[in-house]
C-alpha cells in the first residue's frame, strides 16, 4: 500500500519540471528575436562607422544565439536564465553609461521587471531586479552619477527613475507571487487529477483482470490497449458455470482434475463506450457487472432478448450519465454432426466483424442486419436488435475489435481503415491465437510509427479448432 501511494503522490521533481517546460518556446522564440535584432543593429552601426555599437549589439547577439541553439538542442533553461541576466544588467550599465535617449531608457528599464516577471524563476527573479534598482540608485542617486561614469541626465529624470523602477519592481514582485501561487495550485490540481486517473486505472485493469485459459474447440486470444490509463473499451469472456448446489465440490474438482478436460465457453462480447475519462471507466465496470449478469441469467432466452434486457437495465443503472456504448455479444451454439461450431451474435452499433475461411483462405466483412438499429443507453433512440448465425469450419476465425484499431494513423494522417486491418491479419493468420494477436498488434505499431494513438484500440480473434 505504501508503494502504490508513493507512486501516486507527486513529487518536487515533476513541479520543477512543469515550471521548465511551460517556457521552452517563449525563451526560444526571444533569444532568437533578440539575436536577430542584435544582428540587424550590428549591420546598421557598421555602415554608421559606430564601432562601440557594433561590438556592443554583436556581444549580446552572439550570447542570445548561442542561449537559443542550447535551449532548442537540450530543451533546458538554464543558459536562458544565465544569458537573460547578464544581458538585462550589461544593458543596465551600458545605459548608465551611455543614455542613449532618455525616452528609450523609460521604455527598457520600465519593462524589466515585466520581460523577467514570467520566464524567470522566482528567486532569480528577485536578484536580477534588486541588482538592476541597487544600479540605478548608485548611477543617479549617489556621487558616482556626477562622474563621467554616468551619463548627464536631468535632474528629473535623475531623482523619478530609480522611484518608477522601485515601484515597478514591488508591483512586478505582487504578480510573480500570485502567477507563483496559482501556478502551484493549477500544479497541485494537475497531480490530484493525474492521481486519480492512475488510482481509476489500477481499480478498472484489477476489476478487469481475467485469465485466459484453453477452451473446448476455440482458441481464443485478447488484447485491450488503453489510450490512457482508463480505457472506455471493455471485453469479456463467458465461460460455462458449472452448479455444486446437488454435487460433492471435493468430487467435482478431482474429477475435473483427473480429467484434464478443457473448459467450455458460452459466450462473449466487446464494447466500446463513448468518451473517456474517470466517469467511462466506471461506467465500463458498470456495464461489464450488468452484461455478465444478463447473459447468464438469460441462458433460456433469445441473444436477441437478452440485448434487449441488457439495454434497458443499462439505462436505468446509468440515469443521467450521457453515455453509450456500441458492442457486439456473442454466443456458442451447439457442434453439429459435421463437427461445424454455430454462433449467434448481436451487432449493437459496433465495427463489422471480419471472418477468415480457411478453405479457401479469404477473409470477408460481416455487415449487420439491415433491420439492427441503435446502439445500448442511447435512450433518446427505439432500438431494434437483430441476431445473425454464422457456420464454422476448423481452422476458421472470427475477428472482432474497436473503432480505434482501423482509425488508426500513420505519421502524415493516412489512416488504417478496415482493408488496412486486413492486410496485417492476412500476414499473421496460420499462427496460434496468442502469436497472431502479439504480431497483429505489432503490425499496426509498425504502421503507426511514432504517430500517437486517438482511441482505445481492442482486438479479440477466436478460432474454432473443431
Amino acid at each position: 500500500m505504501k508503494n502504490l501511494l508513493k507512486q501516486l503522490m507527486p513529487s518536487n521533481r515533476q513541479h520543477s519540471e512543469y515550471n521548465a517546460q511551460k517556457n521552452y518556446h517563449m525563451a526560444s522564440l526571444i533569444s532568437l528575436a533578440i539575436a536577430i535584432e542584435g544582428f540587424i543593429l550590428s549591420i546598421v552601426s557598421l555602415i554608421d562607422s559606430n564601432f562601440v555599437i557594433v561590438l556592443t549589439t554583436l556581444a549580446y547577439a552572439l550570447l542570445m544565439l548561442a542561449t537559443f541553439i542550447y535551449t532548442k538542442l537540450t530543451k533546458k533553461l538554464t543558459f536562458f536564465y544565465i544569458s537573460a541576466s547578464i544581458m538585462v544588467i550589461c544593458l543596465t550599465v551600458w545605459f548608465l553609461y551611455s543614455g542613449g535617449t532618455e525616452g528609450f531608457g523609460i521604455i527598457w528599464i520600465a519593462v524589466i521587471p515585466l520581460f523577467t516577471l514570467y520566464l524567470i524563476p522566482y528567486k532569480c527573479f528577485l536578484c536580477i531586479n534588486f541588482v538592476v534598482l541597487v544600479l540605478l540608485m548608485a548611477g543617479l542617486w549617489s556621487p558616482l552619477g556626477d562622474t563621467e561614469l554616468v551619463y548627464a541626465f536631468n535632474n528629473a529624470f535623475k531623482t523619478r527613475f530609480p522611484l518608477l523602477y522601485l515601484f515597478e519592481f514591488i508591483f512586478s514582485i505582487f504578480l510573480k507571487h500570485r502567477i507563483f501561487m496559482t501556478e502551484n495550485e493549477l500544479l497541485e490540481q494537475k497531480d490530484i487529477l493525474a492521481s486519480e486517473n492512475k488510482m481509476a486505472a489500477l481499480i478498472q485493469k484489477s476489476f478487469f483482470q481475467q485469465e485466459m485459459s484453453s477452451f473446448k474447440g476455440w482458441d481464443i486470444a485478447c488484447s485491450l490497449i488503453p489510450l490512457a490509463g482508463i480505457s472506455g473499451d471493455l471485453y469479456d469472456l463467458y465461460p460455462k458455470h458449472v452448479s455444486l448446489e446437488k454435487t460433492d465440490k471435493k468430487k467435482t474438482t478431482k474429477k475435473k482434475s483427473e480429467s484434464n478436460e478443457k473448459e467450455e465457453i458460452k459466450g462473449l462480447g466487446i464494447f466500446d463506450s463513448s468518451g473517456h475519462g474517470i466517469t467511462t471507466g466506471i461506467i465500463t465496470m458498470l456495464a461489464k457487472n450488468i452484461f455478465k449478469q444478463e447473459f447468464y441469467e438469460s441462458e433460456n432466452k433469445s441473444i436477441v432478448d437478452l440485448v434487449e434486457n441488457i439495454n434497458v437495465r443499462f439505462n436505468v443503472e446509468k440515469g443521467e450519465v450521457d453515455t453509450y456504448m456500441t458492442g457486439i455479444l456473442l454466443r456458442m451454439k451447439e457442434v453439429d454432426s459435421k463437427g461445424n461450431g454455430h454462433i449467434e451474435f448481436v451487432n449493437a452499433g459496433h465495427q463489422s466483424p471480419i471472418i477468415y475461411r480457411k478453405q479457401n483462405e479469404s477473409f470477408e466483412l460481416i455487415n449487420n442486419s439491415t433491420l439492427s438499429v441503435g446502439a445500448i443507453g442511447l435512450s433518446s433512440i427505439e432500438p431494434y436488435y437483430d441476431s445473425i448465425e454464422l457456420t464454422m469450419s476448423k481452422g476458421d476465425e472470427l475477428i472482432l475489435y474497436t473503432d480505434g484499431v482501423i482509425n488508426c494513423c500513420a505519421p502524415g494522417g493516412r489512416r488504417l481503415g478496415q482493408q488496412g486491418f486486413i492486410n496485417i491479419l492476412a500476414a499473421n493468420i496460420n499462427k496460434p491465437a496468442d502469436e497472431q494477436l502479439n504480431d497483429v498488434i505489432s503490425g499496426i505499431a509498425s504502421f503507426k510509427g511514432m504517430e500517437p494513438s486517438k482511441d482505445d484500440m481492442t482486438i479479440m480473434v477466436l478460432r474454432y479448432q473443431g
